[in-house]
């Protein structure tokens, strides 16, 4: 694990004095850019403080990490709740393979998740062990809670995902699993024609709107026109009057 990676795990482990949730939702688009948000919450006592306000508190913590967010390019927005409170942490992406390459929130699950591709496969899996939970390490958090929510632009060719819920693929994990793998295949001509008739209907679309705005521009002018012109017969009217 890098040096960069293991600022971030600390991040995750500063913030789970009291056990945490982790959530990650990544989204990849029909282009294959990828949009990764990460929410990191604990109970929102752990962030009292009668000098400081929680906000307060929880900016003093991820301040402290800046260097390493600002390096993986991370935007992050503080989160308070009633019961839980924390930061989130987005970041965008080139591709699939370079969120799994880059991402800085995974480290806490399995040390390290391939992604590879040939001719037809994109295929992500593990190639390390998966992380146990454990209540009493100092050096690692206790991640109780932890969500990973996959959503593809089309439907995966092969999963172990615990849920689906149309093209999103979810994994949990919580202080009960004890080995569990991460796998997932994407056909990529399947991407590559989804992305083509996408393109295909954006541009429909985008003519759609020049036909409208063409159309109204027309039909105002055709409505002004007439307009121009009943206001003319009266003027030619009144003026044969006088």
């Amino acid at each position: 694990m890098n040096k960069k990676n293991l600022l971030l795990l600390i991040l995750v482990v500063v913030f789970s004095l009291t056990g945490c949730s982790v959530k990650s939702e990544v989204v990849v688009d029909y282009n294959g850019r990828v949009t990764e948000k990460v929410m990191v919450l604990t109970n929102s006592a752990a962030f009292e403080n009668d000098n400081y306000s929680k906000e307060q508190m929880i900016e003093n913590v991820i301040s402290n990490y800046y260097a390493a967010l600002d390096y993986r390019g991370y935007q992050n927005d503080i989160v308070v709740g009633k019961e839980e409170s924390g930061a989130t942490f987005s970041h965008d992406y080139d591709n699939i393979c370079s969120y799994f390459q880059d991402t800085g929130f995974n480290q806490y699950v399995y040390p390290h998740v391939s992604c590879s591709e040939d001719d037809y496969y994109i295929t992500i899996q593990n190639d390390t062990e998966y992380i146990p939970y454990c209540s009493d390490c100092s050096d690692w958090p206790s991640l109780n809670n932890v969500e990973l929510r996959l959503t593809l632009p089309i439907k995966a060719e092969a999963h172990n995902a615990d849920q689906i819920d149309g093209n999103t693929y979810i994994w949990k994990y919580d202080e009960n699993t004890t080995d569990k793998d991460i796998y997932i295949k994407i056909n990529k001509t399947v991407l590559e024609e989804n992305k083509k008739e996408v393109e295909k209907q954006n541009e429909e679309k985008e003519k759609e709107k020049v036909v409208v705005v063409v159309s109204i521009v027309v039909g105002v002018i055709v409505v002004l026109g007439v307009i121009a012109l009943i206001l003319y017969k009266k003027y030619k009217s009144n003026k044969l009057e006088y």
